[in-house]
């Protein structure tokens, strides 16, 4: 940021804020054990305001836990979580209320997020019901803006979740979070049942969502390739403990990467490289 070399008659203080950016998630040395065994160690990491950062790290390495500390689901053995300033929620219903009215969550297991005795309408109304003072025919516009925001058909909305595919449900599951507006998103592993068409279409889905409402976004997931485009920065974990944080524009710079960060990412080229030959010879075989 360039200041001024003269600055009689500048109000400085408020030139400074207006190039600030604001720290909105600040996880400061968090640790978890579980039974006396070291689940995760001294994570310390930043999200700006607006800002993207992929977790990303193999299966086992404490991303999913780290999802649940910071969604209050858990409580930290040591450290702190920070979301503009205030602190995770431990007791009474109205700080919970709070912070999931900025944060919130797509389960990488998302059976369980919508219920399934209630029809596709009633799902994406609860969250409506519990954290907004809405009218019921403002909850049923909000359900449609938001149905057809993650490209869904509004034919769908009496149907019970059953019936929806799996990229329906995981759309339907997006809307759900993104309906009450929070501030951050938190994905975890939400494209990883998918097939890697539909995981390109709920990828550019986030990616559009993001730019036109400013949302800023925790990307958790094991695959390197999801995250160009999409995050901003990557943090890779192993063992639940941070590797190293970097931009996404330096992922390629071997130089510069952490041994384990090169395994992952040629890992996960290998298994492109599979399935196009896979998908190249099936559509010889069918052709």
């Amino acid at each position: 940021m360039n200041i001024p070399n003269n600055c009689a008659g500048i109000d400085l203080k408020g030139f400074l804020a207006k190039g600030a950016i604001r720290q909105m998630l600040q996880v400061q040395r968090l640790c978890k054990e579980i039974n006396g065994r070291p689940i995760l160690s001294d994570i310390n990491f930043v999200i700006e305001d607006g800002g993207s950062l992929a977790i990303v790290g193999e299966s086992g390495s404490g991303k999913s836990t780290l999802a649940q500390l910071i969604m209050a689901l858990k409580q930290p053995t040591s450290g702190q979580v920070l979301f503009n300033e205030r602190s995770l929620p431990r007791k009474g219903i109205k700080s919970y209320k709070e912070w999931y009215s900025d944060i919130q969550i797509v389960f990488q297991n998302t059976a369980s997020t919508l219920n399934p005795a209630m029809s596709l309408y009633r799902c994406l109304e609860e969250p409506l019901i519990n954290f907004t003072n809405l009218k019921r025919r403002e909850r049923r516009d909000k359900i449609l803006e938001y149905l057809n925001k993650v490209g869904l058909h509004r034919d769908l909305l009496k149907h019970r979740p059953g019936k929806l595919s799996g990229g329906q449900y995981q759309r339907a599951c997006l809307a759900k979070a993104l309906i009450i507006s929070p501030k951050l998103l938190i994905c975890d592993e939400i494209v990883a049942s998918l097939d890697i068409v539909l995981q390109q279409q709920m990828i550019e889905l986030l990616m559009s969502i993001q730019k036109e409402r400013g949302l800023s976004l925790l990307f958790i997931t094991h695959d390197l390739s999801l995250v160009p485009g999409l995050c901003a920065d990557i943090l890779v974990m192993k063992d639940g403990k941070k590797v190293e944080q970097f931009n996404t524009s330096a992922l390629h710079n071997e130089e510069e990467r952490d041994i384990y960060t090169i395994t992952l990412l040629k890992s996960t080229e290998s298994l492109e490289t599979t399935w196009k030959q896979y998908a190249t010879h099936d559509n010889k075989s069918t052709g």
